[in-house]
C-alpha cells in the first residue's frame, strides 16, 4: 500500500454478487482508499520532487487546529452495531437508528472510540498544546457531526461550521479530527499489566460519567441496570464506585452476566423472555426485600421493552435513566404511561456529553480508579474488521467488547 492510501471500512449496499442487501444489516468491507489530506490538492505536478514529496506551500483546506490522526487502536461500540442481532430469544433485539444509517456509509463508518498519533496539523494562532507525533484520544469528525455538544464546542472554538471538515469515522487507518476534541495521552504506562490501547475506553466511559452525573448521589441506593453490553458494564462499575448499595444487572445473555460480576454487580438476573416483566419484577422485589429500585437504568433503548421494564422495577418517586439509543424510525416517541406518571417517576435523559467528561474519564483510567480490563473480551487486528464486526453484531464467541489493533 502506498504512502498516500490507507485501509478503511465501508458499509456497502450490495453483496459480492451485486445483489441489493437490506439496510437492516451492515455489509461492511475493508478496501484501500486515499488517505485524508489536510492540504488543498494542487493542480501542478511541479510541486513534487523526484520521490513524490510535496515541497510546495500549499494552502490548508480545513480550519486551523484540524489534525490528521493515525489510528493506533479503536473499539466497537454497541451503537456501531447494525442488524437483527444474534439473540434468538429476541429476534428484533437490535434495529438500526436513522443516525447510525447515515454514518455507516462514510469512510471509517460510525467508529468513534479511538486513540491515535497526530501526523499532520493545520497551523493555528490559538494556544496549542499539541505537536506532531503526540498520542491522543481523539473524536473523529463524524462524532462532531452527530453529537450536538461536540459540534457546538468545535463551532464555538473555531468560528467555523463543522461541514468545513470532511466527515470520517475511526474504522480506518487515518481520520480527521480537531485539537479542541483531542486529549493528550500519558507518555508512560501507568502500572504493570496495563495495555496502552485500553485508553480507548475513556470515550465510552466519558459518556457514562455524563449520565452518572445526572443522577446525583447514589449512596445506599438500589439500582437496576437493564442491558449488560459495554456501557451497561461500565455504568455498573461506576455506580458501585459511587456507593450504591445494590447493583442488579439484567441481560438476555448469560455470558454477559459473568462480566457483570467482574464489574461489581451485586446481583444478576437473566431475562429469559423479552416481556417477562412480572418474573423480573418479582425477583427484584425479593432482592431488595420489597423496597424495589430507587433507580433503573435503561442501557438498551426500546420503548415497549426496556424502558417500560425499567419503570416497572422502580419504586414510587424513583428515577429511570435513559441511556440506550431507541430505533428512531420505528419508535420516534418515548411514551410515558399514565400509571408511571401517577407514581411520580422521574425520567432522566443522558445524551451529548460535554468534553470535560472525557477528560475525567481519561484520568480515571490512568489512575486505576476505573478498570478497562473487565470490559474487553476480544482483541483482533484491524485487517480482520469484518470478522470482528460480525462477531460483535451476532454475539458470537461470548463477545462483549472488541478492541481493534492497528499497525504503527
Amino acid at each position: 500500500m502506498s504512502d498516500n492510501t490507507m485501509l478503511a471500512a465501508y458499509c456497502c449496499d450490495y453483496d459480492d454478487d451485486g445483489q441489493n442487501i437490506s439496510r437492516l444489516i451492515a455489509n461492511y468491507k475493508l478496501r484501500s482508499c486515499d488517505r485524508p489530506s489536510l492540504k488543498t490538492p494542487l493542480l501542478s505536478n511541479n510541486n513534487y520532487d523526484n520521490e513524490g514529496n510535496n515541497n510546495s506551500s500549499a494552502t490548508y483546506r480545513y480550519p486551523p487546529g484540524t489534525v490528521l490522526i493515525q489510528t493506533l487502536a479503536a473499539s466497537i461500540c454497541g451503537s456501531d452495531l447494525f442488524g437483527l442481532g444474534g439473540c434468538t430469544s429476541c429476534p428484533q433485539w437490535r434495529r438500526p437508528t436513522d443516525l447510525l444509517v447515515s454514518m455507516q456509509g462514510k469512510v471509517g463508518g460510525s467508529g468513534h472510540e479511538a486513540i491515535g498519533k497526530i501526523v499532520d496539523m493545520v497551523p493555528t494562532t490559538l494556544d496549542s498544546k499539541f505537536v506532531i507525533g503526540q498520542r491522543v484520544l481523539a473524536m473523529p469528525s463524524t462524532y462532531l457531526y452527530k453529537v450536538a455538544s461536540m459540534r457546538k464546542k468545535f463551532e464555538e472554538e473555531t468560528g467555523k461550521k463543522i461541514e468545513e471538515i470532511e466527515e470520517t469515522g475511526a474504522f480506518c487507518e487515518y481520520f480527521v479530527s480537531h485539537q479542541c476534541v483531542c486529549l493528550h495521552l500519558p507518555d508512560h504506562v501507568p502500572r504493570d499489566n496495563f495495555d496502552y490501547r485500553w485508553y480507548t475506553m475513556a470515550q465510552p466511559l466519558g459518556t457514562v460519567l455524563h449520565a452518572c452525573q445526572k443522577l446525583g448521589s447514589v449512596i445506599n441506593l438500589n439500582i437496576a441496570v437493564v442491558g449488560q453490553g459495554q456501557n451497561g458494564l461500565i455504568i455498573s462499575q461506576m455506580l458501585a464506585n459511587m456507593g450504591a448499595r445494590r447493583i442488579i444487572a439484567l441481560d438476555l445473555l448469560e455470558e454477559r452476566l459473568v462480566y457483570s460480576k467482574k464489574n461489581k454487580a451485586t446481583h444478576t438476573i437473566r431475562v429469559t423472555a423479552p416481556m417477562d416483566t412480572e418474573a423480573v419484577r418479582s425477583e427484584i422485589e425479593r432482592i431488595t426485600e420489597g423496597e424495589m429500585c430507587h433507580v433503573a437504568v435503561d442501557m438498551v433503548g426500546h420503548q415497549n421493552r426496556t424502558i417500560q421494564l425499567c419503570s416497572e422495577l422502580t419504586k414510587r418517586g424513583g428515577k429511570v435513566l435513559l441511556f440506550g439509543l431507541p430505533p428512531a424510525k420505528s419508535e420516534e416517541q418515548m411514551n410515558i404511561r399514565f400509571v408511571d406518571l401517577s407514581r411520580n417517576l422521574s425520567y432522566v435523559c443522558a445524551h451529548s456529553p460535554e468534553f470535560e467528561s472525557f477528560r475525567l474519564a481519561l484520568e480515571l483510567v490512568e489512575q486505576g480508579r476505573f478498570d478497562p480490563s473487565t470490559i474487553f473480551s476480544h482483541e483482533m487486528p484491524f485487517c480482520k474488521f469484518r470478522e470482528a464486526y460480525d462477531k460483535a453484531c451476532n454475539y458470537e464467541d461470548g463477545v462483549v467488547k472488541v478492541l481493534l489493533a492497528f499497525p504503527e
